[in-house]
C-alpha cells in the first residue's frame, strides 16, 4: 500500500488559516457557523457556555467519544485550549460546590453533527455498540433516521456490528485491514426471512475478522471490505429471497452464499468459493483464483466480463493525524481490487478544502455558495431540503454523502435536485435523490448533448440512488429521473426507483379523506427512470424498476452496461394505459431497456428484466428494443414473472425475438444468451 504522507496539523491550520484571505479574493464567500470547538497551531480551543454565579469550570478530555474522561483544568473562564484537536470533553459549570450545566465539545461532532459518529479503539465497545444498536431501532424502511459510523484506525476486538435502513459503517484507515472488527449483520427486515425489501445501507473499508451475514437488495453498498471468514447473501433458508446487491473492490477469504439471491453483481473482487444465487449473477474484473459459478440455482447461465474497462473506485474518509478524502486512481481493463499490490495509488483532499454539509442548518443557497467558492461537499447524516438545483461547475468536484444522506426535492423546486456542468473529474457518490411534488429531473449531467470529451477524467457516479413516492404520504412527479448529457460519464450501483409501496404511490393522482378528516394526495407519476445521450457512457451495477413509460432509454454512443435488472410497473390499470410506438407500430407495453435506433454501438452483459402484475391483465411485448445494427452486442438476457394473472406476461426478449414467459407458468425464468448484430443465439 502506498501510503500517504501525513501533513501536519499546523500545515492544516495554516491552510485553513488561509481561507477568509482566499474566499475575499472570490465574490461568493464559503458559509460560516458559530464554532464552539475551533482548531488552532494549539490544538482545539473550546468556548462554553457562561452560567451565572459560576465559581469554577471543571474541564475534563478523553481521547475518544466513549472513553475515559481525567480532569484537566479547573478554571474561572468559559474557553480552553488543549493540544488533543481531535479529542472530547466534558466542561461543567460549578456553583456552592454543585454541577449546575454540563456541556459536551469536541471538533469531531460539532462539524460532523449527531448523527455521524466517530469511534476509537480507546472507547468502551459494550457503549459503541449500544451507540449503533440505538440507530438501528429508529430506522425503518421509510423513517427519516440517518446515521453513520466511523471507525479510526484499530482493533475493535469483539465488537460486532448489526446495521439496517440508512445505516452506513466505515473505517478510516488508509487500508481495510487497519480498522478491525469482529463480525458485522444485517438481517431480513420482513417475516419469513424475506430481505427483497432491504434497502438504503452501507459498509466500507474495514476488516471482519469472522463472518458477514448481508442480507441485501437495492441501493446497497459492500466496498473495500475484507472479511476473514464466510459472507451470506440471504437469510439462509429457501424462501428467504434478496432482491440483488453490489460488492466492488473486496476480498472474502471463505465462501460467498448467495442461497436464493434473484440477482448480484460482484466487482473487482476476490473470494475462496461461491454458492447459490438464481436468476442474474454478474461478474466483472474479478480477481485471478477467484472462482465463478457457471450456473445459478435455477440453472440459468452466469455472467463474466473479465476486465472492468474503465474505473475509479468511489472515494471514502479517512483520518491520519487529520481527515482527508482519499480519492483513488484511475484504471482501465482492470481486474481485481484497487488496494492490494500493485493497483494501489490514491490523491488525498485535506477535509479542509471540503464543505461539511449539516442537515440542521444547511440550504441550497449555502450549498451552492460554498460550491461557488470552489469548495468540494461533504454530505453528513440526514435530509436536505433543496428548494432550487445544486450547481456542479467546477472541474474535479467531489461530492460525497454518509449514512445515506437523501436530498430532497423541495415542492417548490420544478426542476431538479442537481446539476452537474459538461466538466471532466466530477466524482459523486452516497447519496440518495428524493423526488418532490414536481420536477424534470432529479440529477442532470451536462447541460446538453455536445462534442466534448472527458476521456482522460471521467465523471464518475458511485451509490447514487433515486427515489419517486414510497417516503410519504404526498403526490410526486418526476419526468425523466436521471439524464447524462455528458460524455465519458461512469455509474456506478445505481438504483433508480419509482416506489411499488408504501406512502404516496399511484399509476394515477388521487385524493381522499382520511379517518382524521384530512385530505390526502397519492400518486407517483412519471416517464423515464434514465435517459443517456452522452457517447462512452458507462454503467456497472444499473436498476431502473416500475416507470410508467420506457424505464432506461440509451440515445448515446459506445455506451456499455455490465448488469441491469429492472421490474415492470406493478399497477397498469389495463393493457390500453400502457402502450408504445416504435416504427410507426404500437406494441403492448413499453421496453424496460430501449436502445435508439440510430445507435451504432452498445455492448451490455447481464441484463434482467421481471414481470409483475398486481392487477390487470397487460403484456409487455419486448424486454429490450434494439437496432440490429452490427456493434451492437447484448450478452444473456434474462426474463422471470414473479407474478400476475393468467394471460399476462413477457412475449419476447429483444425486438419480435425469443419466445417469452407467461402466466400460468411454463417456466418461471429462462434465459437467452445473445443478440448481436441482429442474430439471436438462445
Amino acid at each position: 500500500m502506498k501510503r500517504m504522507t501525513a501533513i501536519g496539523l499546523c500545515v492544516i491550520l495554516l491552510f485553513a488559516a488561509a481561507l477568509p484571505l482566499l474566499a475575499a479574493c472570490d465574490p461568493q464567500e464559503v458559509p460560516e457557523w458559530d464554532a464552539k470547538a475551533e482548531l488552532t497551531a494549539a490544538g482545539v480551543e473550546l468556548t462554553f457556555d457562561a452560567v451565572e454565579g459560576a465559581e469554577e469550570y471543571r474541564i475534563y478530555h478523553s481521547p475518544s467519544r466513549y472513553g475515559e474522561y481525567e480532569l484537566v483544568s479547573t478554571q474561572k473562564e468559559p474557553t480552553y485550549t488543549h493540544e488533543d484537536a481531535y479529542g472530547y470533553f466534558r466542561a461543567e459549570a460549578v456553583r456552592e460546590g454543585q454541577v449546575v450545566h454540563t456541556e459536551r465539545l469536541s471538533w469531531e461532532t460539532e462539524t460532523f453533527g449527531e448523527d455521524m459518529r466517530v469511534f476509537a479503539p480507546t472507547d468502551d465497545a459494550a457503549t459503541v455498540e449500544a451507540d449503533i444498536a440505538a440507530a438501528y431501532e429508529a430506522s425503518g424502511q421509510f423513517s427519516e433516521a440517518r446515521y453513520a459510523a466511523f471507525f479510526k484506525a484499530g482493533d475493535y476486538g469483539d465488537l460486532a456490528l448489526e446495521i439496517r435502513y440508512y445505516m452506513t459503517v466505515g473505517g478510516l484507515g488508509a487500508q481495510p485491514g487497519d480498522v478491525r472488527v469482529a463480525s458485522l449483520d444485517v438481517p431480513a427486515q420482513l417475516s419469513n426471512g424475506n430481505g427483497t425489501c432491504n434497502f438504503w445501507f452501507a459498509a466500507e473499508n474495514m476488516r471482519v475478522t469472522g463472518d458477514v451475514n448481508w442480507v441485501a437488495s437495492q441501493a446497497t453498498s459492500f466496498r473495500r471490505m475484507q472479511v476473514d471468514g464466510d459472507m451470506q447473501l440471504t437469510a439462509g433458508s429457501s424462501n428467504s429471497w434478496g432482491s440483488g446487491g453490489f460488492i466492488a473492490d473486496s476480498a472474502v477469504a471463505g465462501t460467498i452464499d448467495a442461497n436464493v439471491q434473484q440477482q448480484w453483481l460482484t466487482r473487482n473482487s476476490a473470494w475462496g468459493a461461491w454458492e447459490g444465487g438464481d436468476i442474474n449473477l454478474t461478474f466483472v474484473g474479478s480477481a485471478a483464483g477467484s472462482p465463478v459459478p457457471a450456473k445459478g440455482i435455477n440453472g440459468l447461465d452466469t455472467v463474466t466480463v473479465d476486465e472492468t474497462p474503465v474505473l475509479r473506485e468511489k472515494p471514502f474518509l479517512i483520518f491520519d493525524d487529520g481527515y482527508y478524502v482519499a480519492v483513488p486512481d484511475l484504471r482501465k481493463n482492470a481486474a481485481g481490487g484497487s488496494w492490494q499490490g500493485a493497483n494501489d495509488g490514491y490523491t488525498y483532499i485535506p477535509l479542509f478544502d471540503f464543505y461539511v454539509a449539516r442537515s440542521d442548518r444547511d440550504t441550497a443557497a449555502t450549498l451552492n455558495a460554498a460550491l461557488d467558492a470552489g469548495k468540494h461537499l461533504f454530505f453528513t447524516p440526514g435530509i436536505y431540503d433543496i428548494a432550487e438545483p445544486l450547481q456542479v461547475k467546477k472541474a474535479g468536484t467531489v461530492v460525497l454523502g454518509c449514512g445515506l444522506a437523501t436530498l430532497r426535492c423541495a415542492d417548490e423546486n420544478g426542476t431538479a435536485i442537481m446539476y452537474v456542468s459538461d466538466i471532466g473529474g466530477v466524482k459523486l457518490g452516497g447519496l440518495l435523490f428524493d423526488a418532490g411534488a414536481h420536477s424534470e429531473n432529479l440529477l442532470r449531467i451536462g447541460d446538453e448533448k455536445t462534442g466534448v470529451s472527458h476521456a482522460a477524467d471521467p465523471i464518475f457516479c458511485s451509490d447514487v440512488y433515486f427515489r419517486i413516492g414510497g417516503a410519504r404520504q404526498c403526490a410526486t412527479y418526476v419526468r425523466q429521473t436521471l439524464v447524462i448529457n455528458a460524455n465519458d460519464v461512469v455509474g456506478d450501483n445505481f438504483w433508480v426507483w419509482r416506489g411499488d409501496h408504501s406512502y404516496g404511490v399511484g399509476w394515477e393522482y388521487s385524493e381522499y379523506t382520511d379517518e382524521d378528516g384530512n385530505l390526502v394526495t397519492n400518486g407517483n407519476v412519471t416517464e423515464n427512470g434514465v435517459v443517456v445521450n452522452g457517447d462512452n457512457v458507462t454503467v456497472y451495477g444499473l436498476m431502473v424498476e416500475h416507470f410508467h413509460k420506457y424505464q432506461t432509454v440509451w440515445n448515446g454512443e459506445n455506451g456499455f452496461v455490465a448488469f441491469y435488472q429492472s421490474e415492470t410497473p406493478y399497477e397498469v390499470p389495463e393493457q390500453s394505459a400502457w402502450m408504445s410506438e416504435w416504427q410507426g407500430v404500437s406494441y403492448n407495453g413499453y421496453a424496460s431497456y430501449k436502445i435508439a435506433d440510430g445507435v451504432q454501438k452498445h455492448t451490455a452483459y447481464g441484463i434482467g428484466v421481471y414481470f409483475v402484475s398486481r392487477g390487470g391483465v397487460y403484456v409487455l411485448d419486448h424486454a429490450v428494443e434494439a437496432p440490429a445494427s452490427g456493434g451492437i452486442s447484448l450478452h444473456h438476457i434474462a426474463l422471470a414473472l414473479f407474478s400476475g394473472p393468467d394471460g399476462s406476461g413477457i412475449a419476447h426478449f429483444v425486438n419480435g425475438h425469443g419466445d417469452g414467459i407467461f402466466k400460468p407458468y411454463q417456466v418461471q425464468k429462462k434465459q437467452m444468451a445473445s443478440f448481436i448484430a441482429g442474430e439471436v443465439t438462445m
